[in-house]
């Protein structure tokens, strides 16, 4: 549904993401990594420029869910994702971390047309020389065989070398960094760019009803959508996100209405009282509080202060509860 109005850029990323529950389900994962660490979790590829989300796949788990014989989970799931969507074979970049990256699904994609650069895990069927390279801070290890590239990275910083598989990108260097560590920075964060885009504005309510929680997840997801497709087809100057989430629920509210044959009240702008201005009376005048003093109960109090409008004493504390007769 979500390619029908819009053709996703060359590059794509996949990953996941969870929608935060402690509700009861044979769903409920663990994720310590994630904000809520409980919860139901998508598989999800997007756009890695827009964060426009191309497809969601909901993990059911091992119970609903095994692993095919033969066939890694990881693997499964980005062919799966790939094909639903109607990608493979059309010259597409996907990037992934090492959870899904391996040479077995490189190999797979390319005989599909499609690429694929991600971080690779050191107990994945790589080289000794990558899996156990001895990498000097600012250095890298290549390797390649045919289309795939295989590096062994150690930045300035790092404690340990961080690894690398691409079927799309060269050996360069750009100032000792290569460039498949340079195309994953910048290609990877579009599933976390949507979940950041996501909780700025999240109508979620606090619920242990697990479908509730995910069916509303989806509906704000889709509302994500609509935004990149308006500012990607906007010819003006584009609303922000609130503005056009506001514009959203009003239009969808009067067409509710319109559908009733339900008349519209306009709604008259609200007035603000404005506040009581005191003044200090001349010399060692006072006067009785209009708030606090009542001599018919033999409680009299007196202010130095008096409103402007009436010209009725006021204490200071008192300013909040006095009632000008002028207004």
């Amino acid at each position: 549904m979500f390619t029908r109005y819009y053709q996703p850029q060359k590059d794509i990323c996949v990953d996941e993401t969870l929608v935060g529950t402690r509700g009861r389900t044979a769903m409920l994962q663990y994720i310590p990594s994630k904000h809520s660490k409980f919860g139901v979790k998508f598989w999800v590829l997007a756009e890695s420029a827009t964060g426009y989300i191309v497809r969601m796949s909901c993990y059911l788990g091992k119970k609903f869910q095994p692993v095919t014989s033969g066939v890694c989970q990881e693997t499964s799931v980005e062919l799966d994702l790939l094909r639903e969507s109607e990608l493979l074979g059309r010259g597409y970049h996907v990037f992934c971390d090492n959870f899904f990256t391996s040479v077995e699904l490189a190999k797979a994609l390319l005989r599909m047309g499609t690429f694929l650069t991600g971080t690779i895990r050191s107990n994945r069927r790589i080289p000794s020389t990558i899996k156990e390279a001895n990498v000097l801070p600012g250095n890298t290890i290549f390797m390649r065989q045919g289309r795939i590239l295989l590096a062994a990275h150690k930045g300035m910083e790092r404690k340990r070398p961080v690894r690398l598989l691409s079927t799309a990108i060269p050996s360069d260097l750009s100032r000792g960094v290569p460039a498949m560590v340079s195309a994953y920075n910048k290609n990877m964060g579009g599933v976390d760019g949507a979940d950041m885009q996501f909780s700025f504005y999240s109508n979620m309510r606090k619920s242990l009803k697990v479908w509730k929680k995910m069916a509303f997840h989806i509906l704000q997801r889709m509302l994500l959508n609509s935004y990149v497709l308006y500012k990607s087809n906007t010819s003006e100057k584009a609303m922000s996100r609130l503005q056009f989430i506001q514009e959203v629920i009003e239009g969808l509210a009067l067409r509710h209405l319109n559908e009733l044959d339900c008349p519209t009240i306009p709604v008259q702008p609200r007035q603000t009282p404005e506040k009581t201005k005191l003044v200090k009376l001349a010399g060692h005048l006072q006067k009785d509080c209009s708030v606090c003093s009542d001599r018919a109960l033999g409680i009299r109090r007196r202010s130095r202060m008096v409103c402007q409008k009436c010209r009725k004493g006021v204490h200071i504390s008192c300013k909040r509860q006095h009632k000008c007769s002028e207004e």
